[in-house]
């Protein structure tokens, strides 16, 4: 994860991480096609080792650990946020402090088990440029026949990405999102065959959470919501104009990749 976004990010990181959002990154429901699809592919493949990168507060291996009898297995969260791995209190998981672009196997200290890498709503912090490198980075530290799984926004149509790419660069934020196909063509480039794509839930974005993470002013708010409703207008599952604002949604899809 870039260490800007980090900085960017930090005043929304730890408590109130939990409740941004909706609440989302802190709800099983929200968070169950992703924790099923992990514990399905865990009960064909019996890692000895889970990694969980840019795993941020650890809601994601504490809610496995909750649902499966994870003893014997090693659990760890990969973060570069000091204020977000030291909201993960569970005994069970061990921390790595380290940008996930710099993460490598050998900080397991297991290089001969089977490990499983799971991330989620990860790669579009990398950019346009960067996603590429960092998905290499991410298949050079797995074995043939290990798997990832992770949950990525993307979507179905090209306009709809490049609707919240444009929401994004209008704040001043090098993230990026593509599409489902985009991100298909990217994992096989580097090495994953996709077993399953998956639908997971929309994640809602209102400009007042928005204001609040990235620090907008109100007149940037105005701005962003004139000129995306002039460039796309408004379409209910992806951009729409409020009172105040606007609401935005991200889509996401869960990928199950095996490294080939």
């Amino acid at each position: 994860m870039k260490n800007g976004y980090i900085r960017n990010e930090e005043g929304v990181h730890g408590e109130r991480w939990q409740t941004l959002h909706d609440g989302y990154f802190s709800d099983p429901r929200v968070a169950s096609p992703f924790l099923d699809s992990i514990e399905k592919i865990i009960n064909i493949s019996y890692p000895s080792v889970i990694a969980d990168l840019g795993g941020g507060t650890g809601f994601i291996l504490s809610e496995l650990s909750k649902r499966l009898s994870l003893s014997g297995v090693k659990l760890f969260n990969v973060d570069i946020s000091s204020k977000q791995l030291s909201s993960c209190d569970k005994k069970q998981i061990s921390h790595i402090k380290t940008p996930v672009s710099q993460f490598t196997r050998h900080q397991l200290k297991v290089e001969d088990a089977n490990v499983l890498l799971i991330a989620r709503s990860l790669l579009h912090y990398f950019g346009k440029s960067d996603i590429r490198h960092l998905l290499r980075h991410i298949r050079c530290q797995q074995k043939k026949g290990e798997f990832f799984i992770h949950q990525s926004a993307c979507f179905q149509r090209l306009e709809d990405s490049e609707c919240l790419n444009l929401i994004y660069n209008l704040m001043g934020i090098d993230k990026w999102y593509g599409t489902i196909s985009k991100m298909q063509i990217l994992l096989e480039e580097v090495g994953w065959e996709i077993c399953t794509i998956i639908p997971a839930p929309k994640l809602h974005l209102n400009s007042r959470d928005l204001s609040e993470r990235y620090n907008l002013s109100p007149d940037q708010v105005k701005f962003i919501r004139i000129k995306i409703e002039k460039q796309y207008g408004q379409s209910p599952d992806i951009f729409s104009m409020n009172d105040i604002g606007f609401d935005a949604y991200l889509h996401y899809c869960i990928f199950i990749c095996r490294a080939i």
